[in-house]
């Protein structure tokens, strides 16, 4: 991209999506590492804290589109949509504490408490913050440049939250702790940085007063965000399960449940090296085809876990790099042709739509999170994964298929239904 094309610098990038990494640090801790350390460190069982966090997911993805369509109609003298972060920042230092660092013992109820007003007071803030990244360049490419960048600063956080456990070297719990003062302390300086450098939106915007559920109406009768919406669903059902039983699957099939935090950072080095591959792809073959291209050879490393015995170190290391380097592309690619999206509503409507679209986009996937605590965590722990012992050829065959086998299914399904019949989504990008 020419230097006449940019309308932000690479310190405006680095300031802007600094607040993705603390962000991101205390989300991959929620997905990867918290469930497991409620069910089987805190005692709460598989079964439960699956219902626990199937059921904030689902107070979740009615907030998030509530927010989305409040954020669209609100301004503010430092810029739209600021004052939802300003209000909700307290509240996402607080939930996110005490999610990360609760006391000796603590029961479900607590669990979901802290569960949804951790969901709610993230959603609230992080809404509003990226909905700002999508309608801020006019720029294509620039979108992808920008999804790009977040990307990297989501990998850095993730690294953190891997890192802690090898770092450590002592129980869960005093890895989560250790992360959540990590997170007390970067996040308000991120946030400094963002007030003080990061770019505003260049082009006016016409507040509107229409109802949330006009505005809802409005983003899902457009075609093209309703097949980008099917794609990206399926995918993050698949990574979903993939990602969230990598500590069952690294503890019982490879018998390594020391190497787990091993494995978690290389898949986020897998991811942070192929960012900008998958970048200058999609500016040589579009963001379409290259996702599809993702997605199908994130279908065949999955494969390759059928392969994975007792000791099979190097092989599961090398799944795990080829993992992030496609689940990076799933991250950045419907981002950025979600804003190719946004660019297009607004240019035909004169609306801000942002927001609305963005949490449409987020309920899809806080609902794909579902899969494997509400449908893999219990059926998994009726096999018996709640104990130590649950190692036998029907337990391991059925951890299999969560963690590999339905989701190669999905990315398989998804990927031709992307390829062949999804050409709006071009046209939305080279229409903007």
């Amino acid at each position: 991209m020419g230097t006449t094309d940019r309308i932000m610098s690479g310190w405006q990038l680095v300031c802007f999506s600094a607040l993705s990494a603390p962000l991101a640090m205390v989300s991959f801790a929620v997905v990867s590492f918290v469930p497991t350390f409620y069910a089987i460190d805190m005692g709460l069982g598989l079964a439960v804290v699956g219902a626990v966090f199937m059921f904030g997911r689902f107070f979740d993805v009615f907030t998030d589109p509530l927010i989305g369509a409040l954020s669209d109609r609100t301004g503010g003298a430092r810029g739209p949509r600021v004052p939802w972060m300003v209000l909700s920042f307290p509240g996402v230092l607080l939930f996110a504490w005490l999610l990360l660092a609760p006391q000796d013992a603590v029961g479900p109820i607590y669990l979901f408490c802290v569960v949804s007003g951790y969901l709610l007071f993230v959603t609230a803030f992080d809404v509003p913050y990226s909905s700002i990244g999508l309608e801020i360049s006019p720029n294509v490419h620039e979108r992808s440049v920008l999804a790009g960048t977040k990307a990297v600063f989501q990998i850095l956080g993730a690294l953190a939250a891997s890192l802690a456990p090898l770092i450590i070297g002592s129980q869960m719990g005093v890895s989560l702790a250790t992360l959540a003062l990590a997170f007390l302390i970067t996040m308000p300086v991120a946030l400094a940085v963002f007030f003080i450098w990061a770019p505003r939106r260049t082009h006016p915007v016409v507040q509107t007063r229409m109802s949330p559920w006009t505005a809802w109406r409005n983003c899902l009768q457009e075609r093209a965000f309703r097949k980008l919406m099917i794609v990206f669903f399926a995918v993050q059902a698949a990574n979903a399960m993939t990602v969230g039983l990598l500590v069952l699957f690294v503890t019982h099939v490879l018998k390594a449940p020391a190497m787990v935090g091993q494995m978690f950072l290389l898949l986020l080095v897998g991811t942070a090296f192929f960012v900008p591959l998958w970048i200058l792809l999609s500016k040589k073959i579009g963001k379409r085809k290259t996702w599809a291209c993702a997605i199908m050879i994130c279908t065949g490393v999955l494969s390759a876990c059928y392969a994975v015995g007792v000791g099979d170190t190097v092989m599961m290391q090398a799944i795990c790099v080829g993992l992030g380097a496609c689940m990076t592309c799933d991250a950045v690619m419907p981002t950025s042709m979600l804003a190719d999206i946004v660019a297009r509503d607004e240019a035909d409507s004169g609306h801000p739509r942002a927001a609305s679209y963005l949490a449409l986009k987020n309920a899809a996937s806080k609902m794909a999170f579902v899969a494997p605590m509400g449908i893999a965590f219990p059926i998994l722990g009726m096999a018996g994964f709640d104990k130590s012992g649950a190692d036998g050829p029907e337990s391991i065959g059925l951890l299999l298929f969560f963690f590999t086998g339905l989701p190669g299914v999905l990315r398989l399904a998804v990927a031709g239904y992307l390829w062949f019949q999804s050409d709006d989504l071009t046209e939305a990008a080279t229409a903007s």
